[in-house]
């Protein structure tokens, strides 16, 4: 899918070239049958793991400035995120209410740059680590959503490894596959990114778009010319870079503004090779005033049934993301089971789940339950995965259609537990659900 920017009254001719071969048929039909897409989301994250003092001071101000500038009703759903020192922080969930955002934002207060304080390459490649996995968290999180999303990164994102033409060519491996992950994850949940650098002064975002893009990705590009690495993950999915630019409150509302009127474009590919490798893209836009800014490519991958390892790496990773999963609506209580245990009562909308009709004309859904104990030091201290079913007869299946589903499981519960994460998973269609349990509500002493 690709994203067109246009004035809403304009319906482009539009060709797609895929590796220099057209592919404009496919294209123009499905622009032409189009119905209006869903409305855009925003996601603000201020960067201060890598952020000065003075930028974090500044990308603030300007955060509040945009919000009370186009507040106190947003045009568009948007939620404020903050990459901390240690973790990737959810101040406020969406909402249009600019001034509930501006005080959640209030109400955290700035940190000092630790990560920054150590020089060293395996400092600075730790901060690039956290900065790809809080993007990937974002993206995870947000998959389900339909239509677009567009994250601005509000910080210097990650500046560029000074020291990338030292690395070995295992090491620039990973760092490619890294950042090739990480887009790969954007693509999937159909997020565009644009960075804005609080720093200041001349924008020339077409430059630095240059530079990057898909060479780097690819390992073509000269890295002596490929200056950012994090901010590299922004042309590749259809947005922007904002750098030496003094308003940031405006390249906030650019941003916002670019990624609210667009078109969502389908084709089949000819070629037939999934061998995985990235494959460029080009869209052109016959029409005056048009411009046609979009994905640069993807990876060729083919689409096949997750893996049980693949499945538990995304279960893990959903314990470990702090952001709420919502494909599944969820709910959950807990009470005692006996010493440091307990029984808990999971309720899921079976409106997402997928039901299976079976031979003997009952419904059955199946889902894998997480509940993973997490201590004050952001591990888990303990976790049970379970796998459930629910079979319902046809005429309950209709008249519970409106209630949901209850799983009841047990599961330990280590006096070092702050808070419980449980996780649900359709076996079937993959959607996900997330309810957090906090330790006031355990019956833990």
């Amino acid at each position: 899918c690709f994203c067109l920017r246009r004035k809403p009254e304009q319906r482009p001719d539009v060709p797609v070239f895929v590796e220099g071969k057209s592919n404009k048929a496919e294209a123009k039909s499905a622009l032409n049958g189009s119905t209006p897409s869903p409305s855009a989301l925003t996601i603000l994250v201020l960067d201060e793991l890598n952020s000065e003092v003075l930028d974090q001071a500044y990308a603030r101000s300007a955060i509040q400035k945009f919000l009370r500038t186009h507040g106190p009703r947003l045009r568009q759903p948007t939620c404020l995120m903050l990459l901390g020192q240690k973790r990737l922080e959810l101040l406020h969930d969406y909402s249009q209410d600019a001034n509930a955002l501006v005080e959640a934002l209030h109400q955290r207060h700035a940190e000092l740059p630790f990560g920054l304080m150590t020089a060293e390459m395996s400092g600075a490649g730790e901060r690039l680590s956290k900065t790809l996995w809080a993007l990937q968290q974002v993206a995870a999180a947000n998959n389900h959503f339909a239509g677009r999303k567009n994250v601005i990164w509000v910080g210097p994102g990650f500046p560029a490894l000074d020291s990338i033409l030292s690395l070995n060519p295992d090491d620039r491996h990973r760092l490619v596959a890294a950042v090739g992950d990480a887009t790969n994850l954007l693509f999937d949940s159909r997020l565009t990114v644009y960075t804005i650098n609080p720093r200041g002064l001349e924008a020339s975002p077409v430059m630095y778009g240059k530079s990057l893009g898909g060479g780097f990705l690819t390992g073509t590009q000269d890295p002596a010319s490929g200056e950012l690495v994090f901010e590299s993950i922004a042309p590749e999915t259809g947005g922007k870079i904002f750098r030496l630019q003094n308003d940031v409150d405006v390249a906030i509302a650019t941003s916002v503004d670019d990624g609210a009127a667009y078109y969502t474009l389908a084709y089949y590919p000819s070629n037939r090779d999934w061998s995985g490798k990235f494959r460029s893209v080009k869209v052109m836009a016959r029409g005056q005033s048009l411009q046609a800014r979009v994905r640069r490519g993807y990876f060729a991958v083919p689409d096949a049934p997750a893996t049980d390892n693949q499945i538990d790496t995304v279960l893990s990773r959903a314990v470990m993301n702090p952001l709420p999963f919502r494909a599944l609506r969820i709910s959950a209580s807990v009470k005692s089971a006996g010493p440091l245990a307990g029984r808990f009562n999971i309720k899921v909308d079976r409106r997402a789940l997928d039901w299976q009709l079976m031979p003997d004309s009952k419904h059955r859904c199946e889902v894998t339950i997480v509940v993973a104990s997490v201590g004050a030091d952001d591990r888990v201290h303990s976790h049970k995965v379970t796998e459930m079913e629910s079979l319902v007869d046809d005429k309950h299946f209709e008249r519970e259609w409106d209630k949901p589903v209850t799983f009841n499981l047990v599961s330990d519960l280590p006096r070092s537990t702050k808070h419980v994460r449980i996780v649900v998973r359709d076996a079937q269609n993959g959607h996900m659900g997330t309810a957090d349990l906090s330790r006031d509500s355990l019956p833990v002493h």
